[in-house]
């Protein structure tokens, strides 16, 4: 450790702390997307959790959905980046949903008996309706976003535009 980071320590210990997650919108060749129950929600969640420290938001997503449902899947690309308002009971975070290639129907899922309680399949209208309040504006996007080639960023439900070259 160098002197010039020890006078910098204060100054970083000082900043805001936001919690992350990353998930992944994985989809069969049917069209159907994969969400799960786990098993302290009601609803039903993309695979995915919460970024460890140290680790990117894109191997998070990919750790996660190893663990949770079995199934090695690269990110192939970011669809969304939401930022969520600290609540009385949360902090503020970060939450990325990313893309990968679509998967087999009837693939096998492996589920963490631990924290999945389901797995469904369900076809884009059904799956926005049937995930978590929290979440269901960020997987209407990631859709979106996927369907017209883009990545978008939301302040919470506001989506804005993030525009790609070629």
């Amino acid at each position: 450790m160098t002197a010039s980071d020890d006078r910098r320590r204060p100054f970083f210990a000082d900043l805001p702390a936001q919690s992350a997650a990353a998930g992944m919108l994985i989809t069969d060749e049917n069209g159907r997307s994969l969400l799960v129950r786990t098993v302290d929600r009601e609803g039903l969640v993309l695979p995915g959790g919460v970024v460890e420290e140290g680790e990117s938001p894109a191997a998070a997503a990919e750790r996660e959905v190893l663990e949770e449902t079995g199934l090695v899947l690269p990110v192939t690309r970011l669809l969304v980046v939401q930022h969520k308002p600290a609540t009385d009971s949360t902090p503020a975070s970060l939450m990325f949903v990313f893309d990968t290639e679509r998967v087999a129907s009837g693939v096998v899922l492996r589920l963490q008996e631990e924290e999945i309680a389901d797995a469904l399949w369900l076809d884009p209208p059904t799956a926005i309706r049937q995930h978590t309040d929290g979440g269901r504006s960020r997987l209407a996007a990631a859709l979106r976003a996927r369907n017209e080639s883009h990545t978008f960023y939301m302040d919470a439900t506001r989506i804005l535009d993030v525009q790609h070259d070629g």
